[in-house]
């Protein structure tokens, strides 16, 4: 079964949803540019304008998933195709900070996975780390005060606003 996946493809999410897909039984993997994307035949139904909007609307960095002509993005697209007791969450935080999105998969109120796309890719590796089977409030708890230099904000408490 073909995926197409407007993206980049050496993005941190693009690359988990390959690892995910692949592991689902996709057997071929395309990427689509977003240039191309009105000529392109799987991506010229009416939601494939909804899909673009917002794919440009966070500066090109939501991953969108075409598999038998319906769409998803990130998280649709881990809850489809990955484990089904695990829930996804990804969202664009503040424009204050450096990460362009954040993705967080939880299990049962404990937090199994954190990605941020941009930004800092040491900090975001430490927060991964550092958050893995911690509970949700524990999370919340640790990072809603934390803010980077005169921003007000940091990465950590947009993902701990968002929980």
């Amino acid at each position: 079964m073909p995926a197409e996946i407007l993206g980049n493809q050496n993005g941190k999410l693009e690359q988990r949803l390959v690892k995910q897909l692949t592991g689902s039984g996709i057997n071929r993997i395309t990427w689509v540019s977003p240039e191309i994307l009105e000529v392109h035949d799987g991506w010229r139904k009416d939601e494939s304008v909804v899909w673009r909007i917002q794919y440009e609307y966070y500066n090109q960095i939501l991953p969108i998933v075409c598999i038998h002509t319906y769409f998803y993005n990130f998280a649709q697209t881990m809850e489809k195709y990955g484990p089904q007791d695990i829930k996804w969450k990804a969202w664009a935080p503040s424009p204050a900070v450096c990460s362009k999105v954040i993705a967080v998969a939880i299990k049962d109120d404990v937090i199994r996975e954190v990605l941020f796309s941009g930004g800092c890719d040491g900090n975001g590796k430490c927060i991964d780390r550092l958050l893995f089977g911690i509970s949700i409030q524990t999370a919340k708890y640790l990072l809603g005060d934390i803010t980077c230099g005169d921003k007000g904000t940091s990465c950590g408490r947009e993902l701990a606003r968002r929980l």
